[in-house]
């Protein structure tokens, strides 16, 4: 595509997906240096762990692509993530209580990052998929009783990355908290490209 002046721009596939990479790039970056005790440590009790975030950012994810955007049913029961976790097969820690999030289970996060990348995969492929106008579609619009009945894909991936960068300072933030300033990449908050 090009802009007025006949240059080169970036089409909305093509950012989601730069954006979506570097929110990996900075997730991984942000956990690389941090053991069990650091994942899995909550500020206070009822408070969320950067473990739980992470495995909630991949539910939604999961949710928004497979469900909403496809009506299909998500990987985390297709792929029997949730029997290898020994979690329910619903749920995607929206509204649990400051309880459930304190008897979560320390996940082997190396796993629910292999989980992460299922999904990952599986949204870029969709993404890939889509032609300009699907952007726009509402997958949903035949139930008008469901709150997103009118919620458009595009919609739905402004709805995802706000939530994922959301998270992903949520992360940066307690990281710091527990480790302190250096825990947090240099990187982290300046884009080098």
């Amino acid at each position: 595509m090009f802009n007025t002046n006949g240059e080169n721009f970036m089409v909305i596939d093509q950012f989601i997906k730069d954006t979506l990479t570097r929110e990996d790039s900075q997730l991984k970056g942000l956990i690389t240096n941090l053991n069990e005790n650091d994942i899995y440590w909550q500020p206070r009790s009822g408070s969320n762990s950067i473990g739980w975030i992470i495995w909630h950012m991949i539910r939604v994810e999961d949710m928004w692509i497979q469900f909403f955007s496809q009506k299909q049913t998500e990987l985390w029961e297709s792929e029997n993530w949730y029997a290898r976790f020994d979690l329910p097969k619903r749920g995607t820690g929206f509204q649990h209580t400051p309880e459930q999030v304190s008897d979560f289970p320390n996940l082997p996060i190396n796993l629910v990052l292999e989980y992460g990348d299922a999904v990952r995969n599986n949204t870029l492929a969709y993404l890939q998929g889509l032609q300009n106008e699907d952007f726009y579609a509402t997958p949903w619009a035949d139930k008008p009783n469901m709150w997103w009945h009118d919620f458009s894909i595009i919609n739905m991936f402004n709805q995802l990355l706000g939530e994922l960068y959301q998270h992903l300072g949520q992360i940066a933030y307690i990281s710091g908290l527990k480790n302190g300033f250096d825990a947090v990449p240099s990187e982290y908050g300046t884009p080098r490209s």
